[in-house]
């Protein structure tokens, strides 16, 4: 599996983002792990980045959140210029709701995983 060079984690929950971070640097997945606790901030991340930095390969994003939900961010990440970015992105989730992901296939989202993170789903992922 090639080393990828950053991944943003978007969760609200600190244990989650903690054991994904955990899960990834264990598996050696990325040189780089950035971490948000809703959309509004992760949206901040993406456009914050300076043309020295890199963007994110891959983002694991949350469904339920406060401030800005995943739906939210995907809606405003499609009507940037974000938008154009090669991005992965997995939703990792704790809902089963069969809307959730119906509606999830709206947007450019590689995979809808219910947490938690297995090293197994990994493989799965990093395709």
């Amino acid at each position: 599996m090639e080393q990828l060079n950053k991944v943003l984690i978007v969760d609200d929950d600190l244990v989650a983002r903690f054991l994904v971070e955990r899960i990834l640097t264990k598996k050696k997945v990325s040189k780089q792990i950035v971490t948000a606790s809703n959309g509004e901030e992760a949206l901040a991340v993406l456009n914050n980045i300076n043309s020295q930095e890199t963007y994110p390969d891959l983002i694991f994003l949350d469904i339920k959140m406060p401030v800005m939900d995943g739906f939210e961010f995907l809606e405003a990440l499609q009507h940037s210029e974000l938008s154009k970015l090669p991005i992965k992105i997995v939703l990792l989730t704790s809902s089963f709701n069969q809307q959730d992901v119906e509606r999830a296939k709206n947007y450019s989202v590689a995979v809808y995983l219910i947490k938690p993170l297995i090293g197994e789903n990994l493989s799965t992922i990093m395709i």
